[in-house]
């Protein structure tokens, strides 16, 4: 019998703020790799199932659990506490882009998303997975600050580059 030569990852627990197609929010916590992004994680979901302890619909006066989430019907998410890296290394090393990304049933988020220079925002969509890492992120029209989220690239109808005239 072989030893396992691999690393094992030390998991931490993470609060996550969900927010899902049908409008529904979900807080909860994930055991996420201390070293992985929230993108890098919400991609390796097998089936796309995302397990959730301590959770609990935030509108219903239900008591917390064990919540497993189909990651498909996710919009966006949060860290509250800003623990969780939302991009790993390798895109927060690449040029900034201010950016506007228009969701399905109306609502609009600006903030800022890394990729190389010269790429294309539909090569980045295609190629990134099911998830887009979106930095200092506002909710427009309102302009309330969501910070950095992760947001289901399904769920995005449209997305554009913003100039600075455009803040």
């Amino acid at each position: 019998m072989t030893a396992p030569t691999g690393r094992t990852r030390a998991q931490e627990n993470k609060r996550l703020h969900v927010v899902m197609r049908d409008g529904t929010l979900v807080e909860g916590s994930i055991h996420i790799g201390e070293d992985m992004s929230l993108v890098a994680f919400l991609g390796s979901r097998k089936g796309g199932w995302m397990n959730m302890v301590d959770a609990r619909r935030a509108k219903l006066d239900e008591a917390p659990g064990h919540l497993v989430i189909q990651t498909d019907l996710v919009v966006l998410i949060s860290a509250p506490d800003e623990n969780v890296v939302i991009v790993g290394q390798a895109g927060a090393g690449a040029g900034e882009r201010a950016v506007e990304l228009h969701l399905i049933g109306g609502k609009m988020i600006r903030g800022t998303m890394f990729l190389a220079p010269m790429q294309r925002l539909s090569d980045y969509l295609h190629h990134g997975g099911k998830f887009a890492g979106v930095a200092r992120a506002t909710l427009n029209p309102d302009g309330r600050e969501i910070g950095d989220v992760a947001v289901n690239t399904a769920a995005i109808s449209m997305i554009r580059e913003s100039k600075a005239e455009d803040e």
